[in-house]
């Protein structure tokens, strides 16, 4: 009788578990040639920077989770490169551009590497990795994709005691680009 008790205490609280998680939608700003799922309605910003291949505009689009939510942050950014700048074939150059890109991250958040790995999408080279920071308090895990000349940083942000919820990877492996 007790166990009889005991799941339909559990089948209850799973019920409204899952009535009260958020609804991901897909996400494709316009004009784009990417969509995503997330959480939440997306923002975005623009601006300018001059680099050594030239000016180019980084995008970024980002969602703020509420106080409860699992992610504190969801955050797609890209930049397009002039078109000489990456040659499939460079594959050292490409490799170095990732490693470089993920440092300078860790390096802007002061923060710890955790683990990082090769993640391409298809033919197109991609790293993923996870780090703390602030101490150990949050924890960022980011995909990096270089598709043609167009770089993604696909970012998830979080405190790190909810850092193993599946949201982050639901957000990362949910990237989708047309070629």
């Amino acid at each position: 009788m007790i166990s009889k008790k005991i799941y339909y205490l559990f089948f209850f609280v799973a019920i409204n578990a899952t009535s009260a998680q958020q609804e991901w939608h897909t996400f494709k700003p316009n004009g784009e040639r990417f969509e995503i799922s997330v959480p939440g309605e997306m923002k975005n910003g623009e601006k300018k920077l001059l680099t050594d291949v030239g000016e180019v505009h980084p995008v970024t689009w980002l969602y703020e989770g509420k106080a409860d939510d699992k992610n504190n942050l969801y955050m797609i950014s890209y930049v397009d490169y002039p078109d000489s700048t990456f040659h499939l074939d460079s594959i050292a150059l490409i490799s170095d551009f990732l490693k470089v890109s993920m440092e300078t991250h860790l390096a802007d958040l002061g923060g710890n590497l955790a683990y990082n790995s090769d993640a391409p999408y298809g033919l197109f080279p991609g790293i993923i990795y996870r780090a703390s920071y602030n101490e150990n308090k949050y924890v960022v895990k980011c995909r990096m994709l270089l598709i043609g000349n167009r770089f993604y940083a696909l970012q998830v942000y979080t405190k790190s005691e909810k850092s193993l919820n599946s949201d982050m990877n639901r957000f990362l492996e949910s990237f989708k680009a047309k070629l």
